[in-house]
């Protein structure tokens, strides 16, 4: 029997990649462009783009959701008019995750980078880098980013019960505290509303069970949504589903269905690039130098995450590398980190 959470799950089938290889053009490059993020998003990454070449011919695709009409929308298409894109219109629903499948089913290319609104690339040639990884001996999916990180885990710490976490994590009130602070400088509030707040815990309660039953514990190897490619034909064999909330994304990420894990169900390959083209499987992820280790001095591009890291003390980096890595956490900085300007400048 199905579980609840399951039930209102609507199956997406992708339309299968055309079998004629004349067909495969260059990579489509899809970036989230979110009405509600403003025009200074839309900016942040292309400067970052131009200031750092993909270093490969690509198919500019701007994902346009959330915009009433097209004519709303031309203000944030005249700031890019010399990259030639191709905007394509998505309501305000579901999350990153389930725009891209939405692209994908409209645009069928041979393969596509999905890049989301927060991201920023900061190495050149980083487009070429995770193309090139992904025509490698036997790989569907190629991220700027994985992690072993256990919703499952998370929820057995927080509730007190056994968990990997218990001997890896600080005290629990010292962990939410600091990812707690992390949520609120994304939303740049200094505190949540009561109301916020109790609508949180509700939601919380909500999700318990799915947290517990279809999230596997600690290590659960998954690429991040933040910036990822792969191939069509990949994606369309996978198990799907319409996503409407933060919850779907996080069952199709991170979940006992990830997509990461259907990839290797298929008998590929899922690897982490790095800024040097370097490939890592997800048992070496840990020493690739990206999310949430060291001084993420290896990072090919950088995101709201990976910003919270770098640029956080060493109680907030103890936290995040604990639950990306276990006890191969890592969260120490260098004498110098090179990152931040980086990061600074993104």
């Amino acid at each position: 029997m199905r579980p609840p959470w399951t039930w209102r799950r609507r199956p997406l089938v992708l339309p299968a990649w055309p079998l004629d290889a004349d067909s495969a053009g260059p990579p489509c490059l899809v970036h989230l462009v979110r009405k509600v993020n403003g025009l200074g998003s839309l900016r942040g990454f292309v400067e970052a783009y131009r200031r750092h070449p993909p270093g490969i011919e690509c198919d500019l695709v701007l994902a346009m959701k959330g915009f009433d009409s097209p004519a709303e929308a031309q203000p944030y298409l005249q700031e890019v008019a010399d990259l030639e894109p191709e905007p394509l219109f998505f309501p305000d629903r579901g999350i990153d995750l389930g725009v891209y499948f939405a692209a994908a089913a409209r645009l069928r290319r041979d393969r596509y980078c999905f890049v989301n609104s927060h991201t920023r690339p900061i190495v050149d040639g980083w487009l070429a880098k995770l193309n090139d990884a992904l025509d490698g001996s036997g790989v569907g999916m190629v991220g700027a980013t994985g992690s072993w990180a256990s919703l499952h885990s998370w929820v057995t710490y927080s509730m007190g019960l056994p968990s990997f976490y218990r001997d890896v994590l600080p005290p629990l009130q010292t962990a939410r505290r600091q990812l707690l602070e992390i949520d609120l400088e994304q939303l740049g509030i200094e505190r949540r509303s009561k109301v916020d707040s109790l609508r949180a815990r509700l939601g919380l309660l909500a999700h318990l069970p799915e947290e517990l039953v279809d999230f596997k514990p600690f290590p659960t190897p998954h690429l991040r949504n933040t910036a990822f490619m792969v191939h069509h034909a990949v994606l369309s064999e996978m198990r799907l589903f319409v996503v409407r909330n933060k919850m779907d994304t996080y069952a199709l990420e991170s979940g006992s269905l990830n997509v990461t894990r259907q990839v290797q169900e298929m008998g590929l390959r899922t690897l982490v690039v790095d800024c040097e083209g370097a490939v890592y499987e997800p048992s070496e992820w840990y020493r690739s130098g990206t999310l949430w280790q060291a001084d993420q001095e290896r990072l090919l591009s950088v995101d709201n995450r990976t910003r919270s890291y770098a640029c956080g003390d060493i109680a907030r980096r103890r936290v995040l590398a604990g639950l990306a890595w276990g006890l191969h956490a890592d969260p120490h900085p260098s004498a110098e980190d090179p990152l931040q300007q980086r990061v600074a400048d993104t």
